[in-house]
Parts: C-alpha cells; structure tokens; sequence
C-alpha cells in the first residue's frame, strides 16, 4: 500500500530507507531542507515494498525498487507526476520511455575531521551564470530560492575558484543526507579548462563529507574520463521520463 507519510514514525523509516540509495539522497536532503509539511513537497511510503516517493512541482523521486510496476505507474498519473526520476529497474518496471539516460556514480570518502574553516560565501548568480554558460543549469529564480535556502539551513555547499578575471570554477552539492551528498554540479569557465581546477573542487567537496558516500548523476557521453580519474565508480543507472 502507498501512503501518505504522516507521523514521526512514518517520517524517521522513510529517512532510513532514503539512506540506501542516492535517489533517497535527493529526497533525504529536501525532507531535511523544507520538512514534511510544505504543499509543493510530498512523501509517499509503499510499505510492502519499501519505495519511497516523493513529489515536488510535478517531478517525481522513486528510492527502492519497484515490486508492482503497473500500480506504481497508475499511482504516478493520479498524483498528477508530470515526470519521473528513478533507477533504471524501477523505470524498466513501470514501463516508463526514457528522456534522459546516466550513470550514478559513487566515491566513498575516508573518515576523517571537517575541515577548521568554514565554506566561504559565495555568489549565487554567479554560480548561476557560470552553469548557464555551460549549458547545465534552467530557470534563476528556482535555482536562487532552492541554493540559498539549502546554504541557509547547512544542506548544500557551494565552492568557488577565483582569479583576477572573476570566477573560474565552481562546484554545487546540492543534497545531502546523514550518510550521502551529491555533487549535482561542476563548472569551469572556458579558457581555463584542464588546469586541474575541477578536480581541486571535487577534492575540496569532499573534504566537507568524511565517511559519507559521495554521488554523482552523470549526463550520458559527459565527464566519463574526469570522474574515473578521480576514483569514481559506477553504482546505478539513473532515467528521466516524462509522463
């Protein structure tokens, strides 16, 4: 059955369950972020099959793995999921046409201290204007509202490299849960590429998330070479559908 998450109960197994895989990062993270009670965020359970949904602004999240693919497509459609994330297996299950096609991959990090200094400030728009120029990044205001507020509340980090020129790289972990965090962006300005400062980002994202599970949503045909070099390995196969 999938139900509505309502109590304290339901909300700490649905957590625990978002700590298995890193689809459960990104809903860990916007429960953590926003809570359980916003109207554009809601959190389903299927307690037979221990999946969790989550549904924000028409696009759904799926953690676990779908058992009943027609009953959870159905389900879908009647809460009005205009599209889906998901694993591979669970789009495979519910018969959903893949839009998008990726790789998760996963870098465990070492135990260890925080680093002594807190992340500097950074520059929203600018990170903004980077990740445009680069072709990653949608709508501003979105991005601005969901970042800062996340920096608020300590569940993202945003890192920056500057030079006299301005801003030269960045990098955006946009979700982060107790055991995982994802780094959902990477940008280095054009001109001052392969000069290893992506990869000083990568490390200095890190550093912020010892013993923690380190994922990355890579785009199909994107960074294969980058990310491998750095010690990431594949764990999934992430699909976006529309409905």
């Amino acid at each position: 059955m999938i139900r509505l998450v309502q109590g304290e109960g339901e909300k700490r197994r649905l957590l625990a369950l978002c700590e298995k895989t890193p689809f459960g990062c990104k809903i860990a993270s916007i429960a953590n972020s926003y809570g359980f009670d916003k109207s554009f965020a809601n959190f389903w359970l299927n307690t037979e099959e221990d999946v969790v949904y989550c549904l924000v602004d028409g696009a759904m999240l799926l953690s676990g793995t779908v058992l009943q693919g027609d009953a959870s497509r159905e389900f879908l459609h009647v809460v009005g999921a205009r599209e889906v994330l998901c694993a591979v297996r669970n789009a495979e299950a519910m018969n959903l046409t893949p839009t998008q096609v990726g790789d998760v991959l996963k870098h465990t990090q070492e135990p260890g201290d925080l680093p002594k200094e807190l992340p500097p400030s950074v520059n929203i728009r600018e990170i903004y204007t980077l990740l445009e120029k680069a072709g990653m990044i949608g709508e501003f205001e979105p991005f601005y509202l969901d970042l800062s507020h996340k920096l608020r509340h300590n569940e993202a980090l945003a890192l920056t490299e500057r030079g006299p020129e301005g801003l030269r790289a960045c990098a955006v972990v946009s979700s982060i849960s107790q055991r995982g965090a994802i780094l959902s962006a990477l940008a280095v300005r054009e001109g001052m590429r392969r000069q290893g400062l992506g990869s000083r980002l990568v490390r200095r994202a890190e550093s912020y998330f010892p013993g923690k599970m380190l994922y990355v949503f890579r785009e199909q045909h994107k960074n294969k070479e980058f990310y491998k070099s750095l010690g990431f390995t594949k764990t999934d196969t992430w699909v976006h559908s529309l409905l």
